[in-house]
């Protein structure tokens, strides 16, 4: 006991002797100016570097979502067309989703429950940075819908994504890249035959 009294003690003395100015150095008071100034031009310089690959992954990002919902339209309309052959294939994509409102999913012409209730919302807001339209007909005019296309338009061109994709009956995903935003709904069917095909 009286050796940890006699250490405190002389801890205390060596402490006591020490002047304050000793004890705290300059950089302990903060940083210069200038070393600021280095750090904020640092920081502005790696943020000028990485800004522009943030916003690319966000293109791609949005193109994936946008290129995996039309290929899931593509497949909702065959097993829609099988399901109801007399109506063909579907002419919106609220005929394809289910009803949000309801717990269960009961599968009718009207809401078929084939891809998510949310993405019919897409037709008039944007759904991860793309506007989606989905469209059928039949040629000869009357009878079952024969023919359809899927369409997924960026919502601002080189901002949310870089190309407008689409799918009619054969299944085959189609992209061009817009010379300015447009909308889904101004990818007709015919317009989508003669867009290259996705490799």
């Amino acid at each position: 006991m009286k050796d940890l009294r006699q250490c405190l003690n002389d801890r205390g003395r060596i402490t006591a002797k020490l002047p304050e100015d000793e004890l705290m150095s300059s950089r302990a008071h903060g940083f210069s100016l200038v070393e600021v100034l280095i750090i904020t031009g640092l920081a502005m310089l790696l943020a000028a570097a990485l800004l522009p690959r943030l916003l690319n992954s966000r293109i791609a990002a949005n193109e994936a979502t946008a290129i995996a919902n039309v290929d899931i339209i593509t497949s909702a309309q065959e097993s829609y067309k099988t399901a109801y052959p007399g109506i063909g294939y579907a002419d919106s994509l609220s005929r394809l989703a289910g009803n949000c409102d309801l717990r269960q999913c009961r599968p009718t012409a009207e809401h078929a429950c084939l891809i998510d209730c949310h993405l019919q919302e897409g037709v008039l807001q944007p759904r991860g940075g793309y506007f989606y339209a989905l469209s059928a007909a039949n040629p000869a005019g009357a009878g079952p819908n024969s023919t359809y296309v899927a369409a997924a338009a960026a919502e601002t061109a080189h901002k949310t994504g870089d190309h407008d994709f689409c799918a009619v009956e054969d299944g085959k995903l189609r992209w061009h890249t817009p010379a300015a935003a447009g909308s889904a709904g101004t990818i007709t069917h015919s317009l989508c035959q003669r867009l290259a095909v996705m490799p």
